[in-house]
């Protein structure tokens, strides 16, 4: 029977990294430690030599060596750093483009019923965790195992009781050292990922909510909630750091251990007359350039218990997914959107919508109006597929899987630290410009775009060009007008806009006649808080409280 396969076995087969480069990286690292140790080898035994004075040229190869094992350790530590990080950089890459095609065959509620910034959180930090796997744990632990066969391997024809010394504290920097330090990391690294991703979640909703909850008059309260869990998180962290300390110092203790060993068996070898002065001094310094592999492990096996935790976090997201089976998009006719007994909502005991039976032709135009909190957004959820029916169930007439013909504009959609253009084709990756320049244009962008210090080629975000509220609004439309599905969902596409353009730009998304923005047989549901704005002719979906629903055909 088949052993199940662990959440960081499947963290480290996303990472798709080439047997041929690893062993690169661990032959390069190898070569490092192993060029350090001959060279402590050589200088031990130039050093002693000399204090004999010998003729000069007894020492010429001693000191060419020393030379070259000094040039030789920069150019393999060059090497090394270049290969062990190209491999875990392009593992990063493969196993977050991995994670995304996971994620994006998901047909449950799962992703949606995650807070953003944990989500966000997982995709990043505990990515990045599996990348430092790579070159902190994965890559050390293979070179310690070599360098202890090197290094025993060199002491035992000089000295078999230095060589026993040497393996009893090697078994203590190599085994009982990591073990310690893994041990610690594990009961606290848990406590420090999820104090993390709270962390990251709670910034996050204040950043993005920040105005609105000063208006509720609940920003100090969350602000204080935010330096509660920041203070959780830096607790976690200082009992994660004190058992690794202890961990470190096990290895300098074994290395007292070595040396102790190696002054027995020099003593005794200069005594018995069967050793040389080159040879003593091998046996003196050789011990103090033998752990520099081993010193790595014990922060190795930190990162082995903090990699497991992250690939065990992602594994619950990615989840056992079930693709859907996605039918060609060249349909003869567009597909009816319909919703029979439907309820929806969080968590069965608080519905937001109840009992809706809702048809929506091809073509059909409908706003949707309520409060704020009466559960507009979550009835879009539902009905592009994210969120799961409490109850009824959502359909369309050719049984298309809902995810691949609704396209939902969410109010909180990412807008990437990447460019203009990037950000466009996110949604398809063969746009031409003049696609997306005639998209910008029918949501009203083109003024900015032509402000852009490199047009299309202008980065967003933090690093590059401030997208404000408007500005973002529109952007995230513009990626819904280029994907053109056949079924258009919106909440609330005019948000942050002037009152003038913000009514225009509803009501040509609403009006069958105007085909600027979406096709005229493609259907679009928006939600809006300026009902004054739809055009007579609209369906209007009132939702009330106690998640009563009441239907009002166009005037």
């Amino acid at each position: 029977m088949t052993a199940p396969v662990t959440p960081l076995r499947r963290a480290e087969r996303a990472l798709e990294i080439p047997r041929g480069r690893l062993l690169a990286a661990v032959l390069a690292s190898c070569a490092t430690l192993a060029a350090a140790f001959a060279l402590a080898a050589v200088s031990a035994y130039l050093v002693t030599r000399a204090w004999t004075m010998p003729p000069v040229l007894d020492l010429t190869v001693a000191v060419v060596m020393v030379r070259a094992l000094g040039i030789a350790r920069g150019v393999f530590r060059w090497l090394d750093r270049m290969l062990a990080h190209d491999v875990a950089l392009r593992g990063v890459v493969s196993l977050r483009t991995n994670l995304f095609t996971a994620l994006a065959s998901r047909t449950d509620d799962a992703l949606t019923r995650l807070r953003r910034g944990d989500l966000l959180s997982r995709l990043g930090d505990d990515a990045q965790e599996l990348g430092d796997h790579v070159v902190t744990a994965l890559v050390p632990g293979l070179v310690a195992v070599v360098m202890g066969v090197v290094v025993l391997a060199t002491i035992t024809p000089l000295s078999l009781l230095a060589a026993v010394t040497m393996l009893v504290a090697l078994a203590v920097a190599s085994l009982l050292a990591p073990l310690a330090a893994y041990r610690a990391a594990r009961l606290t690294e848990q406590a420090v990922v999820t104090s993390r991703a709270a962390v990251g979640a709670g910034a996050l909703e204040i950043l993005d909510d920040a105005t609105a909850l000063r208006i509720d008059g609940r920003l100090e309260q969350a602000l204080a909630e935010l330096r509660t869990r920041q203070a959780a998180h830096d607790k976690a962290v200082d009992r994660a750091a004190l058992p690794a300390a202890v961990a470190s110092a096990a290895v300098p203790l074994a290395m007292v251990l070595a040396v102790a060993g190696s002054l027995l068996a020099a003593g005794a070898a200069w005594t018995e007359g069967g050793a040389s002065a080159g040879q003593v001094g091998v046996l003196l310094l050789l011990p103090l350039s033998s752990f520099e592999a081993a010193s790595a492990l014990p922060a190795a096996a930190s990162q082995y218990a903090r990699s497991r935790a992250a690939a065990a976090r992602l594994s619950e997201i990615v989840g056992q997914p079930t693709p859907e089976v996605h039918r060609s998009s060249a349909r003869s006719t567009a597909p009816t959107l319909r919703a029979v007994g439907l309820s929806a909502g969080w968590s069965a005991g608080a519905p937001r919508v109840a009992d809706l039976d809702l048809e929506l032709p091809p073509g059909a135009r409908l706003a949707v109006v309520g409060a704020s909190g009466s559960g507009k957004s979550t009835l879009l959820a539902t009905l592009a597929g994210l969120l799961e029916p409490l109850e009824g169930r959502v359909e369309l007439t050719d049984d298309a899987p809902l995810r691949s013909a609704v396209t939902l504009f969410a109010e909180d959609a990412h807008v990437f630290a990447t460019t203009l253009r990037e950000n466009l084709k996110v949604v398809r990756s063969d746009l031409d410009d003049g696609t997306i320049t005639a998209a910008l244009s029918a949501v009203g962008l083109d003024d900015w775009v032509a402000t852009l210090p490199r047009g299309l080629d202008t980065l967003l975000g933090s690093d590059g060009t401030t997208v404000s509220g408007g500005e973002r609004r529109r952007l995230l439309l513009a990626r819904a007008v280029i994907r053109r599905g056949p079924v258009l969902l919106l909440d609330e596409p005019t948000e942050h806009l002037d009152t003038a353009r913000g009514d225009a730009l509803l009501r040509a998304l609403l009006d069958p006649a105007e085909t600027t923005l979406v096709p005229a047989d493609s259907t679009v549901v928006v939600v809006t808080h300026r009902p004054e704005a739809i055009p007579p002719a609209t369906p209007v979906l009132h939702i009330g409280e106690n998640a009563r629903t009441r239907l009002e055909e166009g005037r």
